[in-house]
C-alpha cells in the first residue's frame, strides 16, 4: 500500500465527493458546477458525480481514488496484481460485494480490510461492520479495478467460499434512487415497487439479521433525514443502521404486503402477522404500524419457536422454589398467578407450565392476545374484540368446552378475575398473569379489582413474581471493581465460608462486544398456605401476607437475583436495572432468613 495506514476507528466523512475533488484541485468550480447541473437535470436514477466527471474527460477513476485516499488519510491500492485468499473472500457474499462495490482484501485478528471505490458511502461500511461482526479498515481503489476484482474473484470463481445463509442484498445503494411516495401515488405502482429485488432483499436482510442476533423486536423508524433501524436484543434497544429516507415508503409497503395489511392506509395504525422460514425454523412475526411526524413507524415482534419448547425445569428457578412451584402447577384446581411488568417473560412461563401439563389425558384451552406460540394438543383461542371475543367472554365460553386446564393470557378487569376465580373453585386449574411489582402485592391488586378476600383465599394456589436479567458472557466476564463495597452492603446474607465476588460485563467476539449473551429469570414464589389464607381475610392483608410468607420461608426475587449475581450468572448492575435499588433496599431491611448458600 502506498500511503498512510488503514484507519484505526470509525470516522464519518460529511463532505460530498465533489467537495473533496475541488479541495484537492482535481477539478475547478466551473467544471464541478457544470457536472452538478447535468446531474440535476437527469431523472432518477442520476449518474454519480464521479462518473460524470470521467465521462466529461476531466479526470479518471485512478485520480479520483488517489484524491479520496489523500483527502481522507486512507491507503490507496491497486488490485490488478493482488491475490486474495478464499477464506477472506468468503467473509462477504457476492451479492453484497457486487451491489456495494466493495471487496475484502485481508483479515487480521478482528479487523477486515476492504477495498472500495467510494469510501464516502458510510452506510456500506456500517452494514459491513454489522454483518461481519468485525472492525472494518478501508483502502481506496480505482472503480474499474474493483469491478474487475469482483468479476474475477466472485462472478467467475466458483470456489469463492460464499456464505449462502447471509447471501442477502442488504444495502440501500440501489434503493437510493427511489422517489418518495405521496398519498396520491397510484397503489398499483407501489405494489410493483415493493416486488423489486432490492426492496425485497433489503427487507429480508433486516429480518434475517434480527433473527441471527436473537432480537425480539425490530423497529423501523422514519426521521427527518433518514430511517433508523433498531433491534431489541436481550431487552435492550440497539441501533443497527441508518437507511436512506428514500427507501422508507417502499420498505414499509413491503412489510405491509407480507403481513396482509392495507398499503393504501397510512394515517391509521394497523396490525398484521406473517410467518417466515429462516434455516430450519419457522418464525411468527407480529407487525404493527403507526403514523408519526415523518412517516409510518413499523414494529415487528419476532416470536422464536424455541420459546414454545421450554419446560418449568428450564426456567432457572431456585431449587426450593422450583419444587414448590411444580407442586402447585400439578394441583387439579386453583389459580396459578404469574406477575411482573411488561417484558418480564410471564407468557413464556405460562407456556412452560402448559408444556409441563400437556398430555392426551387432559383438555387444555387457552384464551390469548395474541396467540404467541402454537402448542400441539392445546386448543388456543385468539382475542378478537370486533368479533366479541374478549378475555372475559372468551373465558366464559371455553368453560362450556369441558376444560381441565385453562390459560388466560392476562387478568385485566374485575369480570375476567371473577370468572377465573369461579372456575378455580369448580374443578379447573387456571393459569394467568397480572401486572404487579411483586408476588405479595398481587393480592392487593385483586382486592382493588373488587374480588373478595375470602374468594382469593379459597382459589389462589400460588403467585410467581419474576423479572428478566441479562446473562453475563461466560467468556469475558470480569470481577466487579466495586465488589468489596457490594459485599459490605449485603454482608448479612452472603456466604461466610467463601469470599463472595460480584462480576461485570467486558465484551468479546463471543457476545458481539456487549458483555451479555441471553437472558434468564429471577423469581419469587409465594405459596398460599393455610396461614396466608387466614391472613388474606384480615383487614391489613398486605402487611400480614408478607410477614407470614417470610416466616414460612418466602424470599423476595432480589434474593434470587443476588444469588445469581455472586455466582457470576448476571451482574449487580443488571440486577439494579431490573429489580431497582428500592426493592433491594426493601429486601435488605426485611431480610431475616438464612444467608445465601
Amino acid at each position: 500500500m502506498e500511503n498512510g495506514s488503514i484507519q484505526k476507528k470509525t470516522v464519518r466523512w460529511h463532505k460530498r465527493l465533489g467537495a473533496y475533488l475541488l479541495a484537492a484541485g482535481l477539478v475547478d468550480e466551473q467544471t464541478l458546477s457544470k457536472a452538478l447541473e447535468v446531474q440535476r437535470t437527469q431523472h432518477p436514477p442520476r449518474t454519480r458525480i464521479g462518473k460524470l466527471l470521467i465521462d466529461m474527460g476531466m479526470t479518471d477513476d485512478v485520480n479520483i481514488a488517489k484524491t479520496l485516499a489523500s483527502q481522507l488519510n486512507l491507503d490507496f491500492i491497486h488490485l490488478r496484481n493482488l491475490r486474495i485468499p478464499n477464506d477472506v473472500l468468503s467473509i462477504i457474499p457476492a451479492s453484497i460485494a457486487t451491489s456495494s462495490m466493495v471487496i475484502p482484501i485481508s483479515k487480521k485478528n478482528k479487523k477486515l480490510v476492504v477495498a472500495m471505490a467510494n469510501p464516502l458511502e458510510q452506510y456500506v461500511i456500517d452494514d459491513l461492520r454489522f454483518i461481519t461482526g468485525l472492525d472494518i479498515g478501508i483502502a481506496v481503489a480505482p472503480e474499474s479495478e474493483v469491478v474487475s476484482a469482483i468479476d474475477k474473484y466472485y462472478t467467475n470463481n466458483p470456489n469463492g467460499g460464499l456464505s449462502e445463509d447471509v447471501d442477502i442484498d442488504a444495502f440501500l445503494e440501489i434503493i437510493e434512487d427511489e422517489i418518495p411516495l405521496d398519498d396520491d401515488d397510484d397503489i398499483q405502482n407501489l405494489i410493483g415497487l415493493t416486488e423489486q429485488a432490492p426492496v425485497v432483499k433489503f427487507t429480508n436482510h433486516i429480518l434475517a439479521n434480527a433473527i441471527k442476533l436473537k432480537a425480539s423486536d425490530i423497529h423501523i423508524e422514519p426521521r427527518h433525514a433518514d430511517t433508523l433501524v433498531r433491534y431489541r436484543v436481550d431487552g435492550i434497544m440497539r441501533e443497527i443502521l441508518h437507511a436512506s429516507k428514500k427507501s422508507h415508503f417502499s420498505v414499509v409497503a413491503r412489510v405491509k404486503i407480507i403481513s396482509n395489511m392495507d398499503i393504501s392506509i397510512r394515517r391509521k395504525p394497523q396490525d398484521g402477522r406473517t410467518r417466515i422460514k429462516f434455516g430450519n425454523k419457522e418464525y411468527d412475526l407480529r407487525i404493527s404500524t403507526i403514523p408519526t411526524s415523518y412517516g409510518e413507524k413499523v414494529t415487528i415482534r419476532i416470536l422464536n419457536p424455541d420459546g414454545a419448547d421450554l419446560h418449568i425445569d428450564d426456567l432457572c428457578l431456585p431449587e426450593k422454589d422450583l419444587e414448590v412451584f411444580k407442586a402447585q402447577v400439578h394441583r387439579p384446581q386453583g389459580i396459578i398467578l404469574v406477575t411482573g411488568p411488561t417484558g418480564s417473560g410471564k407468557s413464556t412461563t405460562l407456556y412452560a407450565c402448559l408444556n409441563e401439563l400437556n398430555s392426551s389425558e387432559v383438555n387444555i384451552i387457552t384464551v390469548e392476545d395474541p396467540v404467541e406460540y402454537d402448542i400441539l394438543g392445546v386448543n388456543q383461542v385468539q382475542i378478537n374484540v370486533k368479533a366479541g371475543i374478549t378475555f372475559a367472554s372468551g373465558l366464559r365460553s371455553i368453560l362450556r368446552q369441558d376444560p381441565d386446564i385453562v390459560m388466560v393470557g392476562e387478568i385485566r378487569d374485575k369480570e375476567t378475575a371473577s370468572i377465573a376465580f369461579q372456575a378455580s373453585q369448580t374443578g379447573h386449574l387456571v393459569l394467568t398473569t397480572l401486572h404487579t411489582n411483586d408476588a405479595p402485592s398481587a393480592v392487593v391488586r385483586l382486592v382493588d379489582m373488587g374480588i373478595e378476600p375470602y374468594v382469593i383465599s379459597a382459589g389462589l394456589n400460588c403467585v410467581l413474581g419474576q423479572r428478566l436479567v441479562r446473562r453475563l458472557c461466560p467468556k469475558c466476564r470480569t470481577p466487579d471493581p466495586d465488589s468489596s463495597n457490594l459485599v459490605k452492603r449485603y454482608h448479612a446474607f452472603l456466604p461466610e465460608d467463601v469470599t463472595p465476588i460480584f462480576w461485570v460485563s467486558k465484551g468479546c467476539d463471543h457476545c458481539h462486544s456487549i458483555g451479555y449473551k441471553g437472558r434468564l429469570g429471577v423469581f419469587e414464589v409465594l405459596k398460599v398456605s393455610r396461614a396466608i389464607q387466614e391472613a388474606l381475610v384480615s383487614t391489613d392483608a398486605m402487611i400480614k401476607v408478607r410477614r407470614v410468607a417470610e416466616s414460612e420461608g418466602f424470599k423476595m426475587l432480589a434474593y434470587d437475583g443476588l444469588q445469581k449475581a455472586i455466582n457470576g450468572i448476571t451482574s449487580h448492575r443488571e440486577l439494579v436495572r431490573n429489580v431497582s435499588i428500592q426493592t433491594l433496599d426493601d429486601f435488605i431491611s426485611s431480610f431475616n432468613q438464612d444467608p445465601i448458600t
